[in-house]
């Protein structure tokens, strides 16, 4: 787990080797079954604590998103509680600004678009001279793009519908017909780290989707970066390997670790990081207007995976798996039905208090909550041609 840890910790948690896939014969779980187990997560949620660290603060935003997965009421008083806090809070850390411009596009692209800008603002200063990301830091050109004061709504009390919580659906999003530009107004680090950088591709992704133009040589170093940091493992996994369902044609398995290929020999390519990064690489091509699926680091990522597939308890990582899949663009994963195959392992391990994880602070377990449902919502908006709203 890396986000809302100190560097070191994250790092230690991220080299934890996945378990293997499933070998049992369990069957697929029903969709009823997933509905129970996400409601009762969300139960959890309501009161749980938010924690962070020093550097993050807390992780509000990311359960916001949970939320908004969910299909929570924006006027729900938990909901706006969260929503006031991101958004009146300085922008200051890459996980929290990606996950907040990630909330404001899934809630309503025209209504914060001023803010999106913002966060777009942010990640584009805070890339660093090598194409990553680290834990970032303010930025002052962000004040520099128009803002608007946070106007709440109206709380109102949720429905109740055969003894589980209804909220009600989301209002239906509509692209902004205005366009923000943000253009690189200050240099970042030296160098960062993979896990700050597969997250800062997601709020990328949300600030283009949200009409505001990006500058092009900030996506053409990000993806660079991705290219040159991939490589074999030295198992033996070199050579042709068929990737998930609908790619164009064989790839020689390639993965990613937290750092890069030469930070030692234990900085092997893993799960968490493979499986963020071929998430990234989508997101790359896609707003660069190609094709992913005819791009040879993201064909080699998911090879990897797929000789590699495993499904654990590393939530953060299945997260990464499912934002793979869904941005990818496929049901399979080599041989193996991600999503199904994924389900029934974070249903196997649910607590009885309705929260996933088994950290000995049990405040963090927030954070492997909101991983577990973001995936079995399969949260991850696809990438389509076209109308992206569609």
């Amino acid at each position: 787990m890396k986000i809302f840890l100190t560097l070191s910790a994250a790092a230690v948690l991220a080299t934890v080797a996945p378990a293997e896939a499933r070998q049992d014969k369990k069957p697929a779980p029903t969709q009823k079954e997933i509905d129970d187990a996400v409601w009762r997560g969300v139960d959890y949620l309501k009161t749980a604590p938010s924690p962070g660290s020093h550097l993050q603060g807390n992780c509000d935003a990311l359960i916001l998103l949970t939320l908004i997965h969910v299909g929570i009421d924006e006027k729900n008083p938990v909901f706006q509680k969260l929503l006031k806090s991101i958004v009146e809070e300085e922008l200051k850390h890459t996980y929290k600004v990606a996950l907040q411009a990630m909330c404001l596009e899934d809630l309503d692209p025209t209504r914060y678009q001023y803010r999106i800008a913002q966060c777009a603002q942010f990640l584009v200063d805070n890339q660093c001279a090598n194409g990553q990301w680290s834990y970032g830091s303010p930025t002052e050109f962000t004040k520099e793009i128009p803002s608007v004061p946070f106007k709440a709504d109206v709380a109102s009390e949720p429905k109740k519908k055969s003894g589980v919580v209804d909220f009600g659906a989301t209002k239906k999003k509509s692209k902004p017909t205005t366009k923000y530009v943000v253009k690189k107004m200050k240099p970042g680090p030296g160098e960062g780290d993979n896990s700050n950088t597969q997250y800062a591709a997601l709020g990328l992704r949300a600030c283009h989707d949200a009409n505001v133009v990006l500058p092009q040589d900030v996506l053409h170093l990000a993806r660079k970066w991705l290219v040159e940091s991939q490589w074999e493992s030295e198992d033996g996994a070199a050579g042709k390997a068929a990737v998930g369902t609908g790619g164009d044609g064989a790839a020689p398995p390639k993965g990613w670790n937290y750092t890069n290929s030469t930070r030692g020999a234990d900085q092997k390519p893993y799960h968490p990081m493979t499986a963020g990064a071929v998430g990234a690489v989508c997101i790359y091509e896609y707003m660069l207007g190609r094709d992913w699926k005819k791009d040879k680091v993201a064909n080699s990522g998911m090879a990897w995976l797929g000789a590699k597939f495993a499904v654990n308890t590393n939530y953060y990582y299945m997260y990464g798996l499912e934002r793979a899949g869904m941005l990818y663009g496929t049901e399979r994963i080599g041989a193996h039905d991600w999503y199904l195959e994924g389900a029934r392992e974070i249903l196997d391990h649910q607590n009885a208090d309705g929260s996933w994880g088994a950290r000995g602070d049990k405040a963090e377990n927030t954070w492997d909550t909101c991983f577990a449902i973001l995936f079995l919502k399969k949260a991850t908006k696809a990438i389509a041609t076209g109308d992206q709203r569609k």
